[in-house]
């Protein structure tokens, strides 16, 4: 028997079998390009985009979107994306992109000053702003992290070397004091005012404006100059409580008066009481006083000695009536008339003669320089004549020459003097 098998048996076949692949093919490589391309576009932009504040103003003061540009010693470093109307109605809220390098100057104490909302003729600089318009100029401060800022019109101040914090209570009329509004002395700016806010007392019903001011010791320029261990505070106490001993008093004031913006004014007012500079509170308070506003100027008004200036202005007024009606003021009025009537005719009559005066005077001049012309030729030919040596034989003949030509000299002085001065045939030469 053999071991084959049957005739009739087929070898064993390769099956093939199917398998998908993952990649989609090369006809979706394009779209997936492209949307790769579009999320890195997305992040670069996210990475580059500014970060968005808000800075409320009173005004919009021309600031536009787009064009009002936010600027930090003179690099600009953002610009107004919106104007837009605040929700209370009374202010302007400005959206303001920065540039991500000053995110960690974005605080509390951090100022935005509107620069060219007022043009004006006294600030040559500001009146370009007529055509180019205002821009937001930002000056970094202290504090805690923020996107909302409150806006200030007008220039920066000129940043404080060293700030030392000290206290002022009004009662009257702040409201209008802003954060940053300069305190001045004798005119000079020596701080500027920290914050304000309003107290109210609900015992007695009294009303106070706290006012912390920062005051700049370097603007001081102690003649003893800075502390070895750089602490300000006890020098400039020891100053302030000197001053206050003095009359020093802070105030509210407005420049220009009562449409200008308030400011705090430390003023010397004479009044030596029993004020001194208050401790234990957070800061050391300089005492204040009232003035500033419409209410000062009343005051002064009232001050004023109004009824004994009506008695002199009176009295004035009497005085010139009786001098008006005095007849000896009349005569003399008279008397400067007929003199100056008097003075009129004389003119007229001495006009006509004044020209043949001239005249005569103008010939007379004439005559003499002919004159001495002729005795300048007479004296040139006598000379030949003797042949012009003084060894001459005929020693008469030349001093009669000498004296001829020193004639002619005499001769044509007299012209000349007569031609810058012919009022001397009337009244002779002078000294």
């Amino acid at each position: 028997m053999s071991d084959a098998g049957p005739a009739n048996q087929s070898p064993p076949r390769t099956a093939a079998t199917q398998q998908k692949s993952r990649w989609p093919g090369w006809i979706w490589a394009v779209p997936i390009a492209a949307l790769a391309i579009c999320a890195w576009l997305a992040v670069r932009e996210l990475s580059s985009s500014g970060i968005g504040i808000t800075v409320r103003f009173d005004d919009a003061a021309g600031m536009k979107p787009k064009d009002t540009k936010i600027m930090y010693r003179g690099v600009e470093i953002g610009e107004v994306t919106d104007v837009a109307l605040a929700r209370d109605l009374t202010h302007v809220d400005a959206k303001i992109e920065v540039d991500t390098s000053v995110k960690n100057d974005l605080n509390t104490g951090t100022r935005f000053y509107l620069k060219g909302a007022q043009p004006s003729l006294t600030d040559l600089s500001s009146l370009k702003s007529i055509v180019s318009g205002p821009t937001i100029e930002m000056v970094p401060g202290i504090g805690e992290s923020t996107r909302e800022f409150s806006g200030i019109a007008g220039e920066p101040p000129m940043p404080l070397v060293v700030s030392v914090l000290y206290l002022v209570n009004f009662d009257g009329d702040a409201g209008s004091l802003k954060t940053g509004s300069p305190v001045t002395l004798h005119g000079f700016t020596v701080g500027e005012v920290k914050s304000t806010q309003l107290v109210t007392d609900p015992k007695t019903g009294k009303i106070t404006i706290p006012v912390v001011l920062a005051l700049d010791p370097t603007r001081f320029h102690f003649s003893s100059g800075a502390p070895s261990d750089g602490k300000w505070r006890p020098l400039l106490d020891a100053t302030l409580a000197q001053l206050i001993g003095e009359g020093l008093r802070a105030r509210l004031s407005q420049t220009p008066p009562l449409v200008g913006a308030q400011q705090v004014t430390l003023d010397i007012t004479g009044d030596k009481d029993s004020a001194s500079l208050g401790t234990g509170k957070e800061y050391p308070e300089i005492p204040a006083i009232g003035g500033g506003g419409i209410e000062s100027v009343v005051a002064q008004i009232g001050k004023l000695p109004v009824a004994q200036i009506g008695d002199n202005v009176k009295a004035i007024t009497e005085h010139v009536d009786q001098l008006v009606s005095e007849p000896q003021l009349k005569d003399t009025i008279d008397h400067l008339d007929q003199s100056v009537t008097t003075l009129d005719q004389t003119l007229q009559a001495a006009g006509p003669q004044i020209a043949p005066t001239i005249k005569s005077v103008r010939q007379t001049v004439e005559t003499l320089r002919g004159t001495a012309k002729e005795i300048d030729a007479t004296a040139a030919a006598v000379k030949s004549m003797a042949g012009g040596s003084p060894a001459s034989p005929n020693g008469n003949l030349q001093q009669a020459m000498a004296e001829l030509s020193q004639a002619g000299r005499a001769v044509r002085t007299l012209a000349d003097y007569l031609d810058q001065h012919p009022e001397a045939l009337i009244k002779g030469r002078g000294k």
